[in-house]
């Protein structure tokens, strides 16, 4: 039967549109991949002691990974499946059920599994998009059929937002949200109240920690070098910026303004010099782009450029596991900043685009000024930062700041989360 109907809406749509072009390619894959899971969620039955994670789009790392590991610790008998894209399937446990992303195997295992959690919305919110009665329609009558009753979906967010995000965003048209069954478990307070106010107050949430920020309590940092592939002898400065996007990406712009621009401006010699001078050591510098980024990126070349001096940070998954292994953080508005200080270890935000962004392209939460890394728009007041860098007067600001957040950090979010979800459906 589904393939009689995904021939029949492929025919119509190209007879209708008359073309064989990308786009319409692409719109009949997705109404076939969104029929088939509609399919699918309808007859299967949900499977006892059946988990699916998925972070991001595909990717085995954030909090999904820290909990699933403490799920199989304590419960080994329950199932556990990834959705992840095909290059990570490697990084997979031997416990863990590997499936591609978007495949129709996913399909199926998300279909009938008893719980589901990932890092944004559970694959089962829908923002409206201005007053389109079609598009409260359709985001009513997906989330309807998506949801399915004695399922639990769990989202754990991936971070606390600097940057403003949906309907705050500047030129957002957002007017309302759908999602059925949803539950968000959080960091910290400044992160409940952004998200209630994102998805118009209608997902239940609670303030539990987050797994992924457990690994920066207690760990041995020379295990985790050596697993990342860094040298045990030098420091590392871990250098993350964020991921630019407003709305034009002419001749890779986007691309360039996402850290390769901050890169090129940094005199590594002056740079290594002075955190020497400063810090002590011999040190190293990982260039940890955002996933949307690091794809796109020539590391041959940008090595070849800093001779050797610029290690791959994208290598591996985790970016948890490179915040755990390094000394120092750079960084300009990603929300790894809120994560590193909790190790109370000295965080810098190099942001040469700040007016622009704060002003035409995201804008902030929080304003810059209010927050304890100290903050340069050029590379000589990156260079003063780093002279005048206060570990008391840092320490007391790092302190201030998690008060106002409100967080709920302390190394047990894992254990604390995975407590909670077995209440949340009446016991083990």
């Amino acid at each position: 039967m589904e393939p009689v109907i995904f021939y029949i809406v492929s025919t119509l749509l190209k007879l209708y549109f008359k073309a064989d072009h990308i786009l319409i390619r692409r719109l009949v894959m997705d109404i076939k991949k969104r029929l088939y899971e509609f399919i699918i969620n309808r007859r299967a039955k949900i499977v006892k002691n059946r988990w699916v994670f998925m972070s991001f789009i595909g990717h085995y790392s954030d909090n999904p990974k820290y909990l699933s590991i403490k799920l199989h610790e304590l419960y080994p008998e329950i199932e556990i499946i990834w959705c992840v894209r095909p290059e990570y399937l490697s990084l997979l446990p031997e416990y863990v059920t590997g499936v591609e992303y978007g495949s129709h195997e996913a399909a199926k295992y998300m279909s009938s599994a008893e719980v589901i959690i990932d890092n944004v919305y559970g694959e089962r919110a829908f923002n409206i998009f201005g007053n389109s009665i079609f598009n409260k329609m359709k985001a009513k009558v997906l989330s309807h059929f998506l949801y399915k009753k004695g399922q639990r979906i769990y989202s754990t967010w991936h971070g606390t937002p600097l940057k403003r995000m949906g309907r705050d965003q500047i030129g957002n048209n957002l007017s309302g949200y759908e999602c059925r069954g949803l539950k968000m478990l959080l960091g910290n307070r400044f992160t409940m109240d952004i998200m209630k106010h994102l998805t118009f107050d209608k997902v239940p949430m609670e303030v539990l920690g987050s797994p992924r920020n457990d690994i920066l309590f207690e760990h041995d940092a020379d295990i985790i070098k050596k697993k990342l592939g860094l040298s045990l002898d030098k420091k590392i400065l871990l250098f993350a910026p964020t991921f630019r996007n407003d709305g034009r990406d002419v001749e890779g712009k986007n691309l360039n303004r996402s850290g390769l621009d901050q890169l090129a401006m940094i005199d590594l010699d002056r740079l290594f010099k002075t955190l020497h001078e400063r810090f002590g050591g011999d040190w190293a510098m990982v260039c940890r782009f955002h996933y949307n980024v690091s794809e796109m990126v020539d590391w041959g070349h940008l090595e070849r450029k800093c001779c050797g001096r610029v290690i791959n940070g994208n290598l591996h998954d985790d970016m948890s596991e490179y915040l755990s292994a390094s000394d120092i953080l750079i960084t300009d508005a990603s929300s790894c900043m809120f994560d590193y200080m909790i190790t109370e270890r000295p965080c810098f935000l190099f942001f040469p685009d700040i007016d622009n962004y704060a002003n035409k392209e995201r804008g902030f939460y929080i304003q810059i000024d209010e927050l304890p890394f100290p903050m340069a728009v050029d590379f000589n007041e990156l260079i003063d930062s780093i002279m005048d860098f206060n570990s008391d007067t840092y320490k007391e600001k790092v302190c201030r700041l998690k008060d106002r957040l409100g967080y709920m950090e302390d190394g047990n979010s894992s254990q604390r989360i995975l407590e909670w979800i077995f209440k949340d459906a009446g016991g083990k």
